[in-house]
């Protein structure tokens, strides 16, 4: 990530505010934004995708995690599809990327959502955001979201 660097920070207690924290977020980001989303398993990654998506328009109830499908695609009435990659059992092999279409869904229009992207996705399109997400003592999570514009 290059240029104008904004940060900001969210410290939850609970699924709620990180629910909130994804509605926040939601209006952070741009149109066309490609997002790598970093923690640990059950962080709350899916958690806070669901409210960022449903925030911009998508069907919350569609909206569950990739990592068996590895893209879904969430519609959105009269603009672009949100897409939610999980990199998760992906290898770090371009050619797997290739037959999948990761490239042109890094490329394409709309939200790019990623779970666990593998640092080459970024010769596809640079990733514009970045949240890092972090399991606190008992259940807080930090979440710490960085733009580059």
């Amino acid at each position: 990530m290059t240029g104008r660097t904004a940060r900001r920070r969210w410290i939850c207690e609970s699924e709620e505010q990180t629910e909130a924290a994804g509605r926040e977020i939601a209006h952070e980001l741009s149109e066309d934004a490609v997002v790598f989303l970093v923690g640990d398993l059950g962080v709350g990654k899916t958690t806070l995708v669901r409210a960022i998506a449903a925030e911009l328009g998508a069907d919350a109830l569609e909206i569950t995690s990739p990592t068996f499908a590895i893209v879904h695609e969430y519609p959105r009435a009269g603009r672009s599809a949100i897409i939610h990659i999980d990199g998760y059992r992906l290898t770090e092999k371009p050619d797997e990327w290739q037959r999948i279409g990761i490239p042109e869904l890094l490329r394409s229009e709309g939200l790019k959502m990623i779970e666990w992207p593998k640092e080459g996705f970024t010769r596809f399109a640079p990733a514009s955001a970045e949240i890092r997400m972090e399991m606190g003592t008992g259940e807080s999570r930090t979440i710490d979201l960085t733009i580059e514009s």
